[in-house]
């Protein structure tokens, strides 16, 4: 093939990496291993397997290791550009925009990469604080990809946008995407991209390659993925998804992999780019390096969510804001592993450890809570299984956690036994409940809200399949999962005591009479008495929450019973006129009340609320002459015509009041 050119060649601009359009046509910037043969390949557009023009990269050109021109070409045309590299045809990196094509030397799948410029999403990120957001994490194709999701574009960025009503009615206001840039996930492409010198290059497959269902591995960062795509433009289809979600009221927060070393100059270049082009509301970012400094630190993306392990105290105090808003946040791992444990009723973990999760919180800094993603077992297979099953891996079943913290409920995999199906709805149940009233930000992994089932696969990275998808039955157990997780969140939204911006304090440092957060056991105002196994109470002040039209919020009490037997509660003492009133209560199939239900006290004992096993409840705190008003207005409408009493003289229940009784909060019990 000849190696000249018709078109003129002048020096180009060395700081800029990828290609950019210039006034007389592109210029072109790539870094080359030191000695290599390099070589510049137009196409005169994507589609073509053959380069009409083959353009020299000596090395005696080169700045350092990287090579810059600028080819005075028409603007005009789609052009599609790749690499050759001591006979290696590679995608530059930092490619916006590609399309494959099945190579006619080959037979395998080749990225080039376009000049056209790559589309822009049309929203701004929404600013979503960290304590107002429920968080669903998905896998672009896996979300909707097995039938019947009802879709017409199954397993694409459009797909997700046709799943947004869904999501909104799940109360979900930030979606979390498995890594959606440009990896290598068929055997195709060999696996992954390797370092070759200092070069990014598809690596050589020497046996048998497995999908990479996942994509936490290198790749092209700057570009959407081509087969996420239902068209062919897939830098469009990702901006009008994030347009759409945005319109919806919904946040959009891609995951990127960086391996230990790479370049922090192209984490930042990378997560700049999806700010700049794609309007993204934040990143969670995978894998260890040096790099996460100059993420946290770079001021471009001060305002997007930036998720990690764990962060050092001079990144959290270059993050501050003004407002006291935070962006980043911690993927709390820690918390899968120990609620599991307090889920199933593990002795070892103190009522303490329960506490700590449940409230734990930070002024600088959000701190995300799951019991399900992608790396072990779906909240469905938490309870059905107590061994992984991966052998369909091809690893022997020896890869995944060997560790799940999970209980199958008395029998390994599916059964037939109603008890103990009834006995796996009541631990999820409890599970949506601890997750939902955490004062961290609670993270859904996308089916677990309809059962989703991996088969006990607790290592799903390279099951492109049914396996990996998300199933979505439409079974009644799956209707009133779905129904009940719609309404825990809505719960949690309507009730800022659920999610607050600052630390609980375990104080009454506003003087209402009542500490923002305090713990009973059988014993009010005691988290610990020895007599309360696997359980803890927990009373939230409605006075250190305000709703949107600037009233105090309910004073809710948190009853988490995860004993396989009843246990006795105390209630603590509210203010005269008051009454606690049940809103939930796991241990009914409906979870949740369409209106408030009287206590089940035991007669003669009012202080004492009998829990049954394995049940969470949540009881308010209601105004006794506002609720018998509200239940005279039900049975005879005509008086919600006549003009409403004033306001009853009787203080809310964490209003100041005497400390003169055995149950005041002066002699609480605090928990470090």
């Amino acid at each position: 093939m000849s190696r000249k050119t018709n078109f003129r060649i002048l020096p180009g601009d060395a700081w800029i990496r990828g290609v950019r359009e210039t006034e007389s046509g592109y210029s072109f910037s790539i870094a080359i291993p030191d000695g290599a043969e390099a070589e510049l390949l137009l196409y005169t557009d994507a589609g073509k397997a053959q380069p009409c023009q083959v353009i020299p990269l000596p090395e005696e050109d080169r700045i350092g290791e990287v090579s810059a021109i600028t080819v005075e070409m028409p603007h005009n045309g789609d052009w599609a550009y790749a690499y050759r590299v001591n006979g290696r045809i590679i995608p530059d990196r930092y490619a916006n925009n590609v399309r494959s094509i099945i190579s006619q030397e080959t037979g395998k799948r080749e990225l080039h990469a376009l000049t056209a410029p790559a589309a822009c999403a049309a929203t701004q990120p929404l600013e979503i604080p960290f304590e107002d957001a429920v968080i669903y994490k998905a896998h672009v194709r896996g979300l909707t990809k097995k039938k019947p999701t009802g879709v017409r574009h199954p397993g694409t960025f459009l797909g997700i946008k046709e799943y947004i009503p869904y999501l909104k009615e799940l109360g979900i206001n930030m979606l979390m995407l498995m890594p959606p840039y440009e990896f290598c996930d068929t055997p195709d492409c060999c696996g992954e991209y390797r370092l070759d010198g200092n070069l990014r290059v598809l690596s050589v497959s020497t046996g048998a390659v497995r999908e990479n269902y996942w994509g936490y591995t290198d790749g092209l960062y700057f570009s959407p993925k081509q087969s996420y795509c239902a068209g062919e433009d897939s830098c469009k289809e990702f901006s009008d998804m994030v347009d759409a979600l945005h319109e919806a009221g919904i946040g959009c927060m891609p995951e990127f992999w960086f391996e230990a070393s790479e370049d922090p100059r192209l984490v930042t270049d990378v997560l700049r780019h999806w700010v700049m082009h794609y309007h993204v509301d934040g990143f969670h970012l995978v894998g260890g390096g040096s790099w996460i400094h100059a993420a946290a630190s770079d001021p471009f993306l001060k305002k997007s969510w930036i998720l990690y392990d764990s962060f050092d105290d001079a990144a959290i105090n270059v993050r501050r804001l003004k407002n006291g808003g935070k962006t980043l946040g911690i993927y709390n791992r820690g918390y899968e592993e120990t609620m599991r444990r307090f889920l199933k009723g593990d002795p070892e973990i103190s009522p303490e450890e329960a506490a700590w999760l449940l409230r734990r919180n930070d002024a600088s800094c959000g701190y995300v809570n799951y019991f399900a993603d992608q790396d072990g077992f779906t909240m469905a297979d938490m309870v059905t299984y107590g061994e992984r099953h991966n052998e369909e891996n091809g690893e022997q079943n020896r890869d995944g956690c060997a560790s799940n913290n999970s209980w199958n409920c008395g029998e390994e995999g599916p059964s037939r036994k109603l008890a103990i199906r009834k006995l796996r709805e009541r631990q999820l149940r409890n599970a949506w409940l601890m997750l939902l009233t955490s004062q961290g930000t609670p993270m859904l992994y996308a089916g677990d809200e309809a059962m989703n089932s991996q088969g006990g696969n607790n290592n799903a990275w390279c099951q492109d399949n049914d396996t990996g998808w998300v199933t979505w039955k439409k079974t009644a157990e799956v209707r009133r999962m779905q129904e009940f997780v719609r309404r825990a969140a809505a719960f949690r939204h309507a009730h800022p005591v659920l999610h607050q911006g600052r630390p609980l304090r375990m104080e009454d440092y506003r003087g209402t009479g009542f500490p923002d957060v305090s713990y009973h056991s059988q014993t009010a105002w005691m988290s610990q008495t020895g007599q309360t196994k696997s359980g803890l109470g927990v009373l939230l002040s409605g006075a250190y929450g305000k709703k949107p039209d600037g009233e105090a919020d309910d004073t809710l009490y948190l009853v988490y019973n995860m004993y396989w037997m009843p246990q006795n509660f105390a209630l603590p003492d509210i203010p005269k006129g008051w009454k606690w009133m049940t809103a939930a209560d796991t241990s009914q199939e409906e979870g949740f009340f369409d209106s408030l239900q009287e206590l089940p006290l035991q007669e003669g004992d009012e202080k004492q609320l009998l829990v049954p096993e394995r049940c969470v409840m949540i009881l308010i705190a209601v105004q006794e002459q506002v609720r018998k008003k509200a239940d005279e207005a039900v049975k005879h409408p005509a008086d919600t015509e006549k003009k409403t009493a004033k306001k009853s003289s009787q203080p809310r229940p964490d209003a100041k009041q005497p400390a003169d009784s055995k149950n005041s909060p002066q002699i609480i019990q605090r928990i470090v």
